[in-house]
């Protein structure tokens, strides 16, 4: 009986091992490159701001759920244990819209992966805005530029795949509205590669000039169109040198090598020092200058749960959701981050709030 259930499992094991081998398979050998994308940007162009995708705050509350790091692959048990814990959040908090900062798929997504994906996604009925990741980048065959199609098809995500002479592919801008005025802004970068540096290591890239100018070209233009600075945060996959510097200044080094961050500059803790780029190309500096964003948001290193206020930005990861398809990248809680905005355009605040749904 014993040597029955064993051949049982055994054969199990190995349907599923062809079905996913199957699936990566088609993926490599079949490359979908997506539609050609030609939409040029400069400086000196007119600014119109009914180009900008918008959100109505329907409440005093405008609540946004970052799902982070999901890593759905072309496992299916793992994937219906992350969809499980996606569902719990959204019922849980009732968002008005939900944001996924990168690693949305892995590197060994199948394209039923994705479809299954934006589905899953799709039936929540909620407004969703994806960057991508280093993995999504990596995934054999289907480029960013391919997925990105995908998602512009889909009936509720407001994915755009920006102008195409800024690096990267989905630099766009989500304004939520009141009374059709703008009261919030999001921006959304693709901040998504690695690159080789001179010193030959392979590190995290740097936030591109030119996005950085097409950012300073909407705070100005929303602001004009407003009548006054809009308040703003960001959201990419990769964090800021700044956030890793503030880290290592400010976070109580353990003897593990792991950082507290004290109350008195928010919460959490880092198991390491948060991943950027060896290169400060000068964006939060741009952020300061200009005075519209005050909070940063990141994922991609999974043990780093933490949140820290230094010189008026607030630099936060979003809790990892869902299990990680691999061992060696784990994190102890999983869930959601949850991001309120209260109050009016003229007064308001932002409080973020972990949801933990899994805690080992």
């Amino acid at each position: 009986m014993k040597k029955r259930k064993t051949i049982k499992v055994i054969t199990a094991a190995l349907c599923i091992f062809l079905v996913v081998a199957l699936a990566v398979l088609g993926t490599l050998l079949f490359p979908l490159n997506g539609k050609k994308h030609v939409e040029i940007w400069s400086a000196g162009q007119e600014f119109d701001i009914s180009k900008i995708q918008t959100v109505e705050k329907t409440r005093e509350d405008f609540k946004i759920l970052m799902f982070t790091d999901t890593q759905l692959w072309a496992d299916l048990t793992i994937n219906a244990k992350c969809y499980d814990e996606m569902d719990a959040l959204v019922e849980k908090t009732q968002p008005d819209l939900i944001v996924l900062p990168g690693d949305n798929l892995s590197a060994l997504a199948s394209r039923f992966s994705i479809y299954n994906f934006i589905k899953h996604m799709d039936s929540y009925e909620i407004p969703w805005a994806p960057v991508f990741g280093n993995h999504d980048a990596e995934i054999p065959s289907n480029s960013k530029n391919w997925q990105a199609d995908l998602y512009m098809e889909s009936e509720y995500c407001l994915m755009e795949k920006g102008p195409s002479n800024l690096w990267g592919c989905g630099n766009y801008v989500i304004n939520i509205t009141e009374n059709n005025s703008p009261v919030y802004t999001l921006f959304m970068f693709d901040n998504s590669e690695y690159t080789e540096y001179e010193s030959g290591e392979t590190r995290e890239i740097w936030m591109g000039y030119d996005q950085i100018a097409w950012y300073e070209w909407n705070v100005k233009g929303i602001a004009q169109a407003a009548g006054r600075t809009v308040d703003s945060m960001t959201f990419s996959h990769f964090a800021f040198p700044e956030f890793r510097d503030a880290v290592e200044k400010y976070g109580v080094k353990g003897e593990d090598g792991s950082y507290t961050i004290p109350e008195e500059y928010g919460y959490g803790y880092c198991d390491y020092l948060p991943g950027a780029a060896p290169v400060n190309s000068g964006f939060v500096d741009k952020c300061k200058e200009l005075g519209s964003t005050k909070y940063i948001f990141c994922g991609h290193d999974h043990e780093n749960n933490a949140s820290i206020k230094v010189d008026g930005i607030t630099y936060t990861y979003g809790l990892k959701t869902g299990p990680s398809p691999v061992p060696w990248n784990h994190a102890e809680e999983t869930g959601g981050t949850l991001i309120t905005i209260n109050g009016s355009a003229e007064q308001q605040s932002v409080n973020i709030e972990n949801i933990v749904i899994t805690s080992e």
